[in-house]
């Protein structure tokens, strides 16, 4: 990506022009200070992280995840043993799903059609295939949360450790590595330079026009029409019901938030005897086994930061509704801080899954999960959607600083 050209902010709604690249300098939206990042396409380096990962991805699949053993018995459990686990209990099917989705599905759709991009584009090849497996991984990036399951299963381990002898597997190992490898490629690609190279937009020297805007899913600013001409999505000038969508998620996610917190998440049999364990409950416990660092994780994690996502998206969607002009670009960091931190209420969803799917030894140890992961994974969820359906640009256009 060498030339400038036409982009609209997709957090504010302001058409600008985006520079090139500029070695030590960044590119931020001019008003919201969103940034654009570098501009740099590491294509060599990007596509050798991403036949990494995908080796690293099978390596952590093939080898045993955890072993435990506790009174004479073992048990030992793979990377997706935690989806069978919540499959065996037909109540917790969708949280099954769930994990299925960001711990396998999720990592391994986007890392399969992001190395088919870049091998494409350095073959010269821009069909509209490209563009689709473009799409596809934009789409599923925030739903791949490996560095979620890994911090999930450092939980587990410390959960498991006055209870039975643990041994760490190399699928863990490989899970770790395939963690920091995958850091490496978020900064060896850029989005905006991915997508200019399928299909340039339009030209910092082309006099814009009134009525261009940008794809809600690729970015390109171009005319009305029904279809974007670069990845052939249905063209929106706004994402479509965002308020109504996003304000019957975060309402429901209130909804589901009191039982997640009230009804146990997991129960812990031992010798016939149980201990059911709510969210505060399991961050008190890790607190008394001196776990500080894991206990002040999960806290974070699964009670702060869900009220932090329901009070801000809250504030965001009633600003936007009454028209609010005041602190725009502070309100539209707090929508890019929720978008940030929303995944990370998702480590005691894994926690339960891998726990109740590792220790099943009988009479002897077993850990039962219960309504409060049901409830507590419906928030997690309906939370996601909410931050991905509401558009901050009908902040800025509510305050009438778009012609949107």
């Amino acid at each position: 990506m060498s030339a400038s050209h036409w982009l609209e902010c997709p957090d504010c709604g302001l058409l600008q022009v985006l520079p090139p690249p500029k070695v030590h300098h960044v590119r931020n939206c001019v008003r919201c200070r969103r940034s654009f990042g570098a501009g740099a396409n590491h294509g060599d380096a990007a596509r050798a992280l991403t036949l990494t990962a995908l080796l690293l991805f099978a390596l952590a699949n093939i080898y045993p995840f955890m072993g435990l053993e506790f009174g004479g018995r073992k048990s030992s459990i793979h990377l997706g043993s935690d989806v069978g686990g919540m499959a065996g209990h037909d109540n917790l099917i969708p949280i099954a799903l769930m994990v299925l989705a960001i711990s396998i599905l999720a990592p391994l759709g986007r890392l399969v059609a992001l190395g088919l991009v870049l091998v494409t584009l350095r073959r010269g090849d821009k069909t509209a295939m490209v563009a689709n497996l473009m799409h596809f991984a934009d789409r599923v990036r925030g739903w791949s949360m490996l560095d979620v399951f890994l911090v999930g299963t450092l939980v587990a381990l410390t959960k498991l450790h006055d209870l039975a002898s643990v041994t760490v597997g190399t699928g863990l190992y490989m899970l770790g590595a395939l963690v920091v490898v995958l850091a490496f490629l978020e900064l060896a690609i850029d989005r905006h330079a991915i997508w200019e190279q399928i299909k340039p937009g339009p030209s910092a020297d082309t006099p814009p026009r009134p009525d261009w805007f940008g794809c809600v899913d690729c970015g390109m600013v171009q005319e009305p029409g029904d279809r974007c001409v670069r990845c052939g999505t249905t063209l929106h000038r706004r994402k479509p019901h965002s308020l109504h969508r996003a304000g019957a998620l975060v309402a429901t996610g209130f909804i589901l938030y009191l039982p997640a917190n009230i009804y146990p998440v997991l129960t812990v049999i031992t010798l016939g005897r149980g201990s059911p364990s709510t969210i505060l409950g399991g961050v008190v416990e890790l607190a008394r086994g001196n776990d500080w660092p894991l206990a002040a994780i999960v806290f974070t994690a699964s009670i702060a930061v869900p009220l932090i996502k329901l009070f801000g998206l809250s504030w965001l969607i009633l600003s936007a509704r009454f028209r609010s002009g005041k602190a725009l670009t502070d309100r539209t960091r707090l929508y890019r801080m929720i978008e940030l931190i929303g995944r990370w209420s998702t480590v005691d969803v894994v926690v339960a899954a891998l726990l109740t799917a590792l220790v099943t030894l009988g009479n002897i140890a077993e850990v039962l999960p219960g309504l409060g992961v049901l409830a507590f994974g419906g928030v997690v969820f309906v939370t996601l959607l909410a931050t991905e359906f509401f558009d901050p640009r009908l902040l800025w256009d509510a305050a009438g600083e778009n012609h949107a």
